[in-house]
């Protein structure tokens, strides 16, 4: 009987647009899997009805377990199998979440030999940029660059017993860059030309728009070759990206072409960020990223809880992207405040 009631529940529901617990995708984003017991974390997300979690398990600088490809960072121990083991205890798929190219937590000496090599992302100043936590951002067109985020994740893919691996950050943080001697030395190989007044020759006149293209194209190259390669050697896992939450703004500031990696299906799954306290701007999101992936891939857009100052809010979220057929979300981030302000009213 129990049975036959869950059916005609489910039926209603999809009938009335209301997605059920085991139908819709619901997760969380886990910022710092060192600031958190593994287990009390499962144990309220499986009571609330969420199925995955994306743990930063990596970046462009260090691990948060005994990597083989880079260091660990202080005070990590092997978060990767507690975090992993206690998911899978409680049925929830778990995410490697890798910060692309941002070295944070690397070592000094680490840091320093990229700069040397002239691989550190520079804007037209010249100037190595460090956008957060005083990290050098490794240079994009940098062949040891690819070398380094195919390795990351390849071993995030076979070493652990995962279900997915994300990339996030796999874009320039800012317009303005990157004019790095990497960038410089690669645009010759690709297009031939050799820019004596550098970067104002790729900044401005006529070579400007063919820059931006062809660092898109960079970007583009780094994420076919990494999910290609991630294929190979795990055929089973999920390859998603968190993206920006405008396409066209993604693309044109940032280099991140994501309907593209979409439509070459690099990507089993995307979140874009649509991070906001503005429910007009989120439902205008949502058609516009559903208008570009075409019903390709799933979309589970990410939610900025940390922007919210009360549940009500996101409940309205949640409803407009269900409303407009979306199959689940994620939020951002998962902490206490999360847990004892959110968790306790949240539409589920």
């Amino acid at each position: 009987m129990r049975t036959y009631t869950f059916i005609w529940v489910a039926g209603l529901y999809a009938l009335l647009g209301i997605q059920t617990a085991r139908a819709e995708f619901r997760g969380v984003w886990i910022y710092d899997p060192r600031d958190l017991d593994a287990e009390h974390t499962m144990v309220h997300l499986k009571a609330e009805g969420f199925n995955n979690v994306f743990v930063r398990l990596s970046s462009g600088g260090a691990a948060y377990y005994p990597s083989s490809v880079m260091p660990t960072a202080p005070d990590s121990g092997n978060q990767a199998r507690r975090w992993i083991e206690a998911a899978h205890r409680h049925g929830i798929k778990i995410h490697a979440w890798h910060v692309c190219f941002m070295m944070h937590n690397a070592p000094t000496s680490t840091m320093n030999k990229v700069i040397a090599r002239g691989e550190a992302m520079m804007d037209y100043r010249g100037h190595i940029i460090r956008p957060s936590y005083g990290a050098v951002v490794r240079a994009p067109a940098a062949d040891n660059t690819l070398d380094f985020e195919k390795a990351a994740m390849i071993e995030l893919a076979t070493k652990f017993d995962l279900d997915g691996v994300q990339f996030d950050y796999i874009r320039y943080p800012i317009y303005s860059v990157d004019y790095s001697p990497a960038a410089r030395k690669r645009y010759k190989e690709d297009t031939g030309r050799t820019v004596k007044d550098w970067p104002s020759g790729v900044r401005k006149g006529k070579l400007a728009d063919e820059y931006q293209r062809w660092k898109q194209n960079v970007i583009t190259g780094l994420v076919k070759s990494v999910s290609h390669s991630v294929r190979a050697a795990n055929s089973d896992i999920k390859i998603s990206a968190a993206v920006w939450n405008d396409p066209d703004i993604g693309c044109e500031e940032f280099g991140q072409d994501w309907p593209r990696w979409v439509r070459a299906g690099y990507l089993d799954f995307v979140c874009p960020m649509s991070y906001t306290t503005s429910e007009t701007a989120l439902r205008k999101w949502t058609r516009k990223q559903k208008s570009e992936v075409g019903g390709r891939v799933p979309i589970y857009p990410g939610l900025g809880v940390y922007m919210m100052k009360k549940p009500s809010q996101l409940n309205r979220q949640l409803r407009i992207i269900r409303e407009e057929g979306m199959p689940g979300y994620v939020l951002y981030h998962f902490d206490k405040r999360m847990l004892d302000l959110f968790f306790p009213s949240i539409n589920n």
